[in-house]
């Protein structure tokens, strides 16, 4: 498949190439180069208003420099834009290379309670105008933990290279959304990357090396957690207990658990990380290219995780006659990625728990043998491939009518091999094999049309846009294969009567595979009316056809408005004031066609153990378990409201610059799985109806503090200061309340609370335990009577009954303020910049501590919770602030939906320095390389500091539904090296 896309566009390009022999000077084909490509040189507020003016966009301009932010070694689009753009918050559970993060754009327009969930808040990422696609979320309905979707789960984004990029834009304005359509229903990231340029012939070198620090831990060994455990073994302990004591913590002897607890030096090691990139880019008015070749490798100092990226892109612009233009944009890569070696992700891929009663040894001699094991026959390749294209043609048929029509692909394959041996696994080896791909078209076409008199000019522009979205995977499992030494998924043999596949040897092979398409067609209109320099106004209308909408609804419209006043010109200030407003309505996207089909329901033949081990079709048919709940009719199109008011001002000749930005936003009628009473059989109805509220303000704040001068001092700072309130305004069927996932839903609440219960402590005595005196009996939880050693749970409504009536909302787990701190200063070819972040009002449940504290239950069930990593032998809790509570007690003091374990995740970091100086302002290096345009090096430093109350490693290592489980790798001090060569 790969192959032939990489043929169709070498075919494309290669006639549009020569065509470009014409010397013909044209202005404006200028700024379409520049509006497709932006330079680094041009990103400033001025050059993009010029370009937008061309495009008659009445549109909030909020981008982002990325020049200093090149000189880092950042490796997605999340690293890039985090605190810089003001709106926008970034969640990144882990700091291991390649691993997903969601991008919030003025909050979350839904609900965020599993790994599933973060396609339907995720803002969109455009690349030269090419939406890129995101990995459906369908395979996790074959998986028992969401921990990691099957396959090499690589974010998408990471594929893109970030020396490529040279101009970012986040874009939150009505209009500007409207345009762009229901993809972008939850804001966009619009990037634009290097390209051709006419003038002389450029080429550009660029490199780093650097290195990732070892963290700072405090391991323990065995003879810490039996005193750690001894503390309630010796108070509440029965003889029973005592007898069930596990074995590897009896042993004192045992030097491999309590003899040095040096696993770390093996675990952790400073990591090597470095780039390199190649451009080229010259060419005339009427004919020019950019070619750029990258290579990087990001690694961290965690269980020798790594990600290694190739990139090649291609860029052809052409003016083949003056009415005519014509571009092109290529770009391939691919990602190599060596993921962690967690027990807990191998086990949740297997959907198989061993006996986790004896854990790996913190010893470091054990570990290595444990990692010879692993290195040596285990096997786990993650490869991603990933393709974008697009051509571009635009045609003036009349002086004031032009015609443009473009088409854009966007490419994604996924590839798994693991392979675990039969010593890592009880004597039972373990493979499976993933190929999954992602492919978007998007055909557009737009006429436009200007005309201009007097101090009027008028715009006006219909256009579609067609574009279909294909996901599918196949994936195979086998377990107990003959041997070690065949590694590979042999796929000769028949089915038996149970399903599986028998090949030669006796392995037996489950396999699945899905399929899912969403193809979205949309018509358009806009029209724009200004007057002088004083007003600007423009409306758009929409109506978009989804594949996935049932009939009766399929068809959706959409109206928007916007306008913006200066009033600087108006009343002829010195300085800039203007006001903006606008409205627009976007139709938001489903990725599933289950909706689109009517009346259905999905019947599971599986366990809930396992929902991909069979049950003989029997069990489903007894049950009527029906677990994905029925689909109706009248299930339409969701939709999103967006409100806003800016205003901009510039002061002290505009060494000060403010931009406040109020806005609303209303997603409204979204699906949603709602009780239906039990003698149906359903676990639930799909029914529109969830409606969420985000609120908020957004403030920009840019100084210049000393002004720039030839061989003077320059200061310029930025500061973004966002404030975000959502709420949840409705549910189906008039509900004022809704449980999901262990949470609560509750009209008129924040969508990202926690239900929890009120933690007061400890029962210390029998006296201290409420008695109801009606009845005579003591409080009790779920007809548990406490006990001492009970935890203390407030009794809310006073029945003396503790169950779910008695949990309430609290804390929240994305941010109610948040933004960054951005300074450059420079001074005679040197400069330094330094850039701090933070999150305020943020929270996070403690769930490492309560799997810590809950070692009974964990261990006796042997669930997934009772797992544990080798990196778990540290001292990581503040164990000053949780009582020791009766771990036996069938209360279950110790679980994790309580604020016992809720902890403020507020934090303000420090996260890049740079210092660099451009040698090409020494009079040796300039008279020795004539053709030397810039010899810049540069020194960087990232993740400097954090100043936080969380316990747990890192306030931002928190997962999506804020549970922080301690299994995000660390995000730790990097250093690098870097120079950039301009010939």
């Amino acid at each position: 498949m790969t192959r032939n896309l990489f043929s169709v566009f070498f075919l494309i390009l290669f006639p549009l190439a020569l065509l470009g022999n014409a010397n013909k000077n044209r202005e404006d084909f200028n700024y379409l180069i520049q509006q497709d490509t932006l330079e680094e040189e041009i990103i400033d507020s001025t050059a993009l208003a010029k370009i937008n003016v061309l495009n008659s966009k009445v549109l909030t301009i909020d981008s982002i420099d990325v020049v200093p932010l090149k000189k880092n070694p950042f490796l997605t689009i999340g690293d890039m834009i985090k605190g810089q753009a003001s709106g926008v918050y970034v969640q990144q559970p882990s700091a291991e290379p390649g691993t997903f993060q969601n991008i919030l754009v003025r909050g979350l327009s839904g609900i965020q309670l599993t790994n599933r969930d973060i396609n339907n808040n995720r803002a969109a990422v455009y690349v030269n105008g090419i939406p890129m696609s995101l990995e459906n979320s369908f395979s996790y309905d074959i998986q028992l933990y969401d921990y990691n979707r099957i396959g090499p789960a690589t974010d998408y984004a990471s594929s893109i290279d970030m020396s490529s990029i040279e101009s970012i834009e986040v874009i939150k304005d009505p209009i500007r959304l409207a345009e762009l359509g229901p993809l972008a229903s939850n804001g966009a990231i619009w990037i634009t990357t290097f390209g051709g340029k006419s003038g002389d012939r450029e080429i550009s070198v660029n490199g780093y090396y650097g290195f990732n620090t070892k963290p700072s831990v405090s391991p323990y060994n065995a003879e810490y957690e039996d005193m750690f455990r001894q503390n309630f073994y010796s108070r509440y302990a029965s003889d029973d207990n005592k007898l069930k004591y596990p074995g590897y913590l009896s042993d004192s002897t045992n030097v491999n658990y309590y003899g040095s607890s040096d696993w770390q030096d093996l675990y952790y090691s400073t990591a090597s990380l470095y780039t390199v990139d190649l451009s080229l880019r010259g060419g005339s008015d009427r004919a020019n290219f950019g070619f750029l070749g990258s290579h990087t490798k990001n690694a961290i100092s965690a269980d020798d995780t790594n990600l290694k990226r190739y990139n090649a892109l291609f860029n052809v612009n052409m003016l083949p006659f003056e009415w005519m233009s014509v571009s092109s944009y290529i770009n391939a890569r691919r990602i190599e990625r060596n993921r962690n070696r967690n027990l807990r992700d191998r086990y949740a891929e297997m959907a198989y728990l061993p006996d986790l009663s004896t854990p790996l040894a913190p010893n470091k001699n054990a570990y290595a043998n444990y990692l010879g094991l692993y290195e040596m026959d285990a096997v786990d390749d993650n490869v991603t491939n990933h393709l974008q294209g697009n051509i571009r043609l635009s045609l003036d048929l009349l002086p004031n009518l032009n015609f443009s029509t473009s088409f854009a692909l966007d490419y994604n394959e996924g590839i798994r091999d693991l392979f675990y041996p039969s010593k890592l696994m009880e004597t039972i080896n373990y493979m499976s094999t993933y190929y999954g791909y992602t492919q978007r078209f998007v055909f557009s076409n737009k006429l436009s049309y200007w005309k201009e008199f007097n101090d009027n000019r008028f715009t006006l522009s219909v256009g579609s846009d067609y574009s279909e979205d294909l996901y599918r995977y196949n994936f195979a499992r086998a377990y107990d294969g003959p041997n070690d030494y065949i590694k590979l998924n042999v796929v000769e043999g028949n089915p038996n009567e149970e399903g599986y596949l028998e090949p030669k040897g006796g392995l037996r092979v489950l396999r699945y595979n899905n399929k899912e398409q969403f193809n979205l067609h949309s018509i358009f209109g806009k029209i724009g009316y200004s007057y002088k320099e004083l007003f600007e106004f423009a409306a758009v209308l929409r109506w978009d056809g989804s594949s996935t909408v049932q009939r009766d609804s399929r068809w959706l419209f959409t109206p928007s408005a916007g306008a913006k006043w200066n009033l600087d010109k108006q009343l002829d200030l010195e300085n800039l004031f203007n006001i903006q407003a606008g409205f627009s309505r976007l139709g938001k996207p489903v990725y599933s066609s289950r909706y689109a089909s009517g009346p259905q329901y999905a019947s599971s033949l599986g366990w809930s153990q396992d929902p991909t081990v069979s049950s003989y079709y029997g069990y489903a048919g007894i049950s009527r378990d029906y677990t994905y709940g029925w689909t109706g009719y009248n299930l339409k199109w969701a939709y999103s409201d967006k409100y806003e008011v800016t205003f901009n001002n510039s002061f002290f000749n505009e060494r000060l610059s403010t931009a406040l930005s109020f806005y609303q936003r209303d997603d409204q009628d979204q699906i949603v799985l709602i009780p239906i009473p039990l003698e149906y059989g359903y676990t639930g109805q799909h029914k529109n109806g969830l409606a969420v509220r985000n609120q908020g303000v957004d403030a920009t704040i840019n100084g210049v503090i000393l002004p720039a001068g030839e061989n003077k001092l320059s200061w310029t700072s930025s500061l973004n200061i966002n404030l975000n309130r959502n709420e949840l305004t409705a549910l189906p069927n008039g509900l004022t309340e809704l449980q999901m996932d262990g949470r609560l839903l509750r009209v008129g609440e924040s969508i990202d609370q926690f239900w929890l219960y009120q933690n007061k402590g400890i029962y210390n005595s029998s006296s201290d335990i409420p008695v109801n005196p009606s009845t005579g009996l003591a409080l009790s939880n779920n007809g548990v009577p406490f006990e001492v050693g009970d935890a203390k749970w407030v009794d809310q409504n006073g029945d003396f009954v503790i169950n779910e009536e008695d949990k309430v909302l609290k804390g929240r787990f994305t941010p109610k303020y948040y933004g960054g701190f951005n300074n450059s200063l420079t001074y005679k070819g040197f400069d330094l910049s330094f850039s701090f972040t933070y999150a305020l009002g943020l929270d996070a449940i403690n769930q490492r501590a309560s799997n810590r504290y809950d070692f009974v239950n964990n261990e006796d069930n042997n669930t997934i919770g009772a797992v544990r990593e080798i990196f778990q032998w540290q001292q990581d809790l503040d164990i000053s602030k949780y009582p020791i509570y009766n771990v036996w007690s069938g209360t279950n003091p110790y679980r994790e939906d309580q604020d016992l374990f809720l902890e403020d995740a507020s934090y303000l970091k420090l996260r890049s320095v740079s210092f660099g100086y451009d040698l090409s302002r020494l009079n040796y290096i300039k008279s020795s390389i004539k053709t030397l345009r810039r010899a810049y090096v540069y020194v960087t430093a990232n993740n400097v500091f954090t100043v936080t109350k969380f316990s747990g490693n890192d306030p931002e290592l928190v997962n999506f539904n804020g549970i922080y489980d301690g299994y995000g790798l660390p995000l730790t001090q990097t250093y690098t090296l870097g120079i950039k060569l301009d010939l």
